[in-house]
């Protein structure tokens, strides 16, 4: 028995070896194929994850932490192909973002942009997507059901902002402007799109009170005719397109001109005359009105000095002036050099500051027309009537001249009149002269000499016209 179990023994070790020495290779091609598959496993599974990482890093803002521009255009692209619902592009700006950088620093100014992105990630997820566009601004594609409720929506929740941030003890208040282009053709490029809603954000910017616009075919019009017209003006400028009208005044008492009000009138040679309108509110966004208000000074004192010269009779001119000015520290330098390169006497020239330049700039216009006062130049307050000046302001203003806003004459109500009476007394009461604008009939003129007005200007008496007419008229 014991024989038997050690001779099986020797027959299985024998079988083993002569399988082994038979089938070696195999198990090790195997063990080495398995190795193979799991190095090969190793290597996917590690350029999947370096893939993903790198395509986070390449499709994320660094700042602040969302979606950036590229990835945006190509979900923008996917969110295309579903045309059954109503997309929007949103544009947002954040206003004076230049000023937080520079005050509390870079580094406090990412972090509002990080906080700006949170609001418009709340705003716009899930049913949008947003990113970066580029500094401080911001990109946006949604689905809406109806234009007047988005608006609303972004107004509300986007125009102004208080943010908590770090480090800083106060509250940081910011506003944003926004723009929103209605997507109509699916196949539009991307790109283009968000240039519309760009816009309709610059003309956003352009306005006082509108903080978000929508791109329409008007406001785009509008918008391409202020870039025309601002790409026009300097060689305007440079070849004195712009030229200077007058309108006269006339005394109720004598009937006879005593002024006169320069005015400006753009006549191109490209497209002709351009009317004022159209330029006037687009110059005094952009600043360039600074530039026409010397320019029209420069004329009407280079004419009265002529005239000086030429022995022949001369009334006070009116010259408007932009509320711009407040802002020049060399103001009032670039006045006093331009009356001593005439050399002509400061009783020649009335300075025009309509009445919202006092109401929304209220210390530094009073404090500006004090210095302007207490150097002799005569001051009066174009448009009073059109805004909210308080009594106790028109008291305090060093002002010599008051002109009523032309919507008081044209209003024949009882009221109306009431209030003109009042206010004619009134500024004769502070030693101002009054002026009423916009004359234009019998009746008018009737009534404004029965309260004593004194000074009447419109068409009853005379249009605008060339300063060259108007010397005419002057003269017989």
């Amino acid at each position: 028995m014991k024989d038997a179990v050690i001779l099986n023994l020797i027959t299985l070790e024998t079988v083993g070896s002569s399988f082994f020495k038979n089938y070696s290779w195999i198990i090790f091609l195997s063990l080495l194929i398995i190795f193979v598959a799991l190095f090969a496993y190793y290597i996917w599974i590690s350029k999947e994850k370096t893939a993903k990482l790198l395509s986070e890093h390449v499709y994320i803002d660094d700042v602040v932490g969302y979606s950036n521009y590229t990835k945006f255009c190509q979900d923008a692209s996917v969110m295309l192909k579903y045309k059954d619902r109503q997309l929007a592009i949103v544009y947002v700006d954040v206003s004076n973002f230049k000023s937080i950088n520079d005050f509390y620093g870079r580094d406090q100014g990412d972090r509002v942009l990080k906080i700006v992105a949170d609001k418009i990630h709340d705003l716009v997820v899930p049913d949008g997507i947003f990113a970066r566009h580029f500094a401080d601004r911001f990109v946006c594609m949604l689905s809406y059901m109806d234009i007047p409720n988005l608006s609303y929506i972004i107004e509300n929740y986007l125009a102004e902002l208080a943010l908590d941030i770090p480090g800083v003890a106060e509250s940081i208040k910011i506003s944003c402007k926004c723009g929103i282009f209605e997507v109509t053709d699916y196949e539009e490029d991307i790109n283009e799109m968000v240039d519309k809603a760009a816009i309709a954000t610059k003309i956003a910017k352009e306005s006082i009170s509108e903080t978000v616009v929508v791109l329409d075919s008007g406001s785009s019009n509008r918008f391409a005719r202020n870039q025309e017209i601002t790409y026009m003006m300097e060689k305007a400028y440079e070849e004195e397109e712009y030229k200077v009208y007058i309108q006269p005044k006339y005394s109720f008492l004598t009937e006879k001109i005593i002024g006169g009000e320069a005015l400006v009138r753009w006549e191109s040679k490209v497209e002709g005359q351009i009317m004022p309108g159209d330029f006037i509110p687009l110059f005094e966004k952009n600043g360039f009105v600074a530039k026409l208000d010397f320019y029209m000074l420069e004329h009407v004192c280079a004419m009265i000095k002529r005239r000086i010269e030429e022995g022949k009779v001369n009334v006070p001119i009116s010259v408007n002036q932009s509320r711009i000015h407040v802002y020049d520290p060399m103001y009032i330098s670039k006045l006093i050099n331009t009356f001593d390169k005439y050399d002509i006497g400061k009783e020649n020239i009335i300075f025009e500051l309509t009445e919202s330049a006092f109401t929304e700039n209220t210390q530094d216009m009073i404090n500006l027309a004090y210095r302007m006062d207490n150097l002799g130049y005569r001051i009066s307050m174009d448009d009073f009537g059109c805004g909210y000046s308080s009594l106790n302001m028109l008291k305090s203003l060093p002002i010599s001249e008051l002109k009523l806003d032309k919507t008081f004459i044209d209003d024949t109500s009882i009221k109306s009149r009431y209030i003109i009476r009042s206010i004619v007394n009134l500024a004769h009461g502070l030693e101002m002269t009054t002026v009423c604008e916009g004359c234009e009939t019998q009746e008018q003129v009737d009534f404004l000499k029965s309260i004593k007005c004194d000074i009447a200007q419109g068409f009853y008496y005379a249009k605008p016209m060339p300063a060259e007419e108007f010397e005419k008229l002057l003269d017989s």
